[in-house]
C-alpha cells in the first residue's frame, strides 16, 4: 500500500498546529497519514521532486559562494541526500565530509599537545579530520605504521616510536632512516643514547616472548612425564586378509 503524501499547504498547516500544541498522533489521524510521515515531512519541508526552483537556486548559490553541500542543506532545512541529488554536476569548493571534532578527536588532540606525537592507540581517520583544522599536524609512514606528530617535535617522535614499539629492531640505520623521513638530523651521540636506552627494553621484550613460547619439554625431561593412557582399545592386526570376491 502506497504511503499517503502531504501537500506543501498541508505541511505549513501542520507546522502551525504543532506550534499551537497539537500532537503528531492527533495530526496523523486528522490527515490520514502515519505519524512518521508527520515527523519526516515536517522536519524536512521539501523533497527532491517538489522543491521550488527558487529554493534550489538559493542552495546552488550558497555552494558557489564557498559553503559545503551539507551546510547549504542545513541552512534551508533540506535533506543532504536531496541536495546531493540535484547538485551532482556541481563541484564543492571546500572538502566535503565531517567537520566536527568529537570527544575522541579532542582526546587525541590533547595527547598530541602533551606528547608531541601519536604512534599507537589511535584511529587514523580521526586524526586526518584534525589535520583539516590544524595544518601543523604532520604525518609520516614508517615500517608499515602511520605516525602523526607536531611540527618542531620530531626528536620526541623518534624516541616515542622506539619506546612504544619494542618489537622493532633498533640500530643506527633505523634511527637515521626515521630521522631522514621526518626531516631532522640526529648526532651520533644522541643515536648512541637511544640505542643504550631502548636496546635493553627490546631484549626484555624478546625474552618475555621466548618464555611464552616455551613448551613442557623445556621444564622437565620426557622420561619424567607420565603420559595418559588411551581410553580406547586398539584392535589387533590380522595376519591373513580375505579379499572380497575371491575364494578362501
Amino acid at each position: 500500500m502506497a504511503e499517503a503524501k502531504l501537500t506543501i499547504e498541508e505541511i505549513e498547516k501542520i507546522q502551525q498546529l504543532l506550534e499551537k500544541g497539537y500532537t503528531a498522533k492527533e495530526l496523523a489521524k486528522k490527515y490520514g497519514v502515519d505519524r512518521s510521515t508527520i515527523y519526516r515531512q515536517v522536519k524536512y519541508r521539501y523533497s527532491a521532486k517538489r522543491m521550488p526552483l527558487e529554493v534550489k537556486n538559493k542552495i546552488i548559490k550558497k555552494i558557489k559562494e564557498g559553503y559545503t553541500k551539507a551546510e547549504a542543506a542545513q541552512m534551508y532545512n533540506v535533506p543532504l541526500s536531496t541536495v546531493l541529488w540535484f547538485t551532482k554536476g556541481l563541484p564543492s569548493i571546500r572538502h566535503e565530509g565531517t567537520h566536527i571534532i568529537r570527544k575522541h578527536g579532542i582526546e587525541l588532540l590533547r595527547r598530541l599537545l602533551r606528547d608531541g606525537c601519536l604512534v599507537s592507540n589511535f584511529v587514523p581517520a580521526t586524526v586526518r579530520n584534525l589535520q583539516r583544522h590544524f595544518p601543523m599536524i604532520r604525518s609520516a609512514r614508517f615500517k608499515n605504521r602511520t605516525i602523526f606528530y607536531l611540527e618542531g617535535r620530531e626528536e620526541e617522535t623518534i624516541e616515542a616510536f622506539f619506546r612504544e614499539n619494542p618489537s622493532r629492531v633498533i640500530n643506527y640505520s633505523s634511527i637515521e632512516e626515521l630521522a631522514f623521513l621526518l626531516g631532522v638530523k640526529i648526532s651520533k651521540k644522541e643515536q648512541k643514547n637511544l640505542l643504550e636506552k631502548y636496546r635493553k627494553k627490546r631484549e626484555t621484550y624478546l625474552r618475555s616472548i621466548r618464555l611464552i613460547q616455551l613448551t613442557l619439554n623445556h621444564f622437565c625431561d620426557e622420561e619424567d612425564i607420565e603420559w595418559a593412557k588411551p581410553s580406547f582399545r586398539l584392535m589387533p592386526r590380522r595376519k591373513n586378509f580375505e579379499v572380497i570376491g575371491e575364494g578362501k
